[in-house]
């Protein structure tokens, strides 16, 4: 193969993933949505309601990755912690405590694992 092929190859390989994960976010808002439309409201959303949070929160969870990651690199870490995932959710109230509540719990299972060791 030539390196332009190489390439295109490369490139369809790179596309794949994301289009699935783009598609799997898709069918998760879809359902989501559908959930709580019908047991709150009782109405329809159009496929392009659908499509255009789906792509909302595509865009939130390409911006968290780059944020977390750019936490950790400040931090001279190689992996993310749970304390960058609190700081990106410092700006909402309930996501903060949600997922303070959420780190204690697995903290605290850790800790049980250990001492039953």
């Amino acid at each position: 193969m030539n390196s332009e092929s190489d390439e295109e190859h490369s490139q369809v390989q790179d596309e794949q993933p994301n289009q699935r994960l783009q598609t799997a976010v898709w069918h998760q808002v879809n359902e989501i949505v559908k959930d709580q439309v019908a047991k709150h409201l009782n109405k329809d959303v159009s496929e392009a309601f659908v499509a255009s949070l789906a792509e909302v929160v595509m865009t939130q969870m390409q911006t968290m990755a780059t944020d977390l990651e750019a936490f950790a690199v400040h931090g001279k870490r190689a992996v993310i912690s749970m304390e960058d995932v609190k700081l990106c959710a410092r700006r909402n109230d309930s996501l903060y405590e949600l997922i303070t509540e959420t780190a204690n719990d697995i903290a605290g299972e850790s800790t049980s694992r250990k001492q039953r060791r």
